[in-house]
């Protein structure tokens, strides 16, 4: 069978099935992408971190001296269990107040917030289950206090980490000044 009849019958087959035909050229070409990424586009593999470049930044830190109202909050982890987005973003100071605190207020700071709650910076061992409310130190007159309730206490190098989840959330306004 000459090469002229063999395109003629495979043009007469594709034009009278040609959902398949179409089909099929979408995967050869799909397949044909894959495999040139795999074996083209492939990563670069990092290089080990080498620990006296590690030694020599920890030494260029500057050292905490400060431990009173302008401490530094932490790095934040990944690990996450919360249903709602967290929003990361620069520590934003608040005040927490409480019945049982010494003058009723206490100085903190937001590390992170999400619209059911915040992980605040404290001082103080607050246990969970307990009632606060806080209010961002920058906030507008007029303003008011948001209830929280505290789920978890860790402890850090030199604070607390809370946990806390809104009673009810607040309104967006509310919630962005937080940070």
């Amino acid at each position: 069978m000459p090469l002229g009849e063999m395109l003629e019958t495979g043009r007469v087959w594709a034009l009278e099935n040609l959902p398949i035909a179409v089909g099929g050229f979408v995967a050869f070409l799909v397949l044909t992408f894959l495999t040139l990424n795999a074996t083209l586009g492939r990563r670069r593999t990092r290089e080990p971190l080498d620990p006296a470049k590690l030694a020599a930044n920890a030494k260029a830190a500057p050292p905490l001296t400060e431990k009173a109202l302008n401490w530094d909050p932490p790095e934040h982890t990944y690990a996450d269990r919360r249903g709602a987005v967290r929003r990361d973003g620069q520590p934003v100071r608040v005040v927490l107040a409480s019945v049982t605190f010494r003058n009723g207020v206490c100085d903190a700071y937001v590390i992170d917030r999400s619209t059911g709650g915040l992980r605040i910076a404290v001082q103080t061992a607050i246990e969970p289950g307990s009632t606060l409310q806080v209010r961002a130190l920058d906030a507008p007159e007029g303003v008011e206090f948001v209830t929280i309730i505290v789920r978890s206490c860790r402890k850090n190098t030199d604070y607390f980490e809370l946990g806390c989840e809104f009673e009810k959330t607040p309104p967006w306004n509310i919630l962005l000044l937080f940070g």
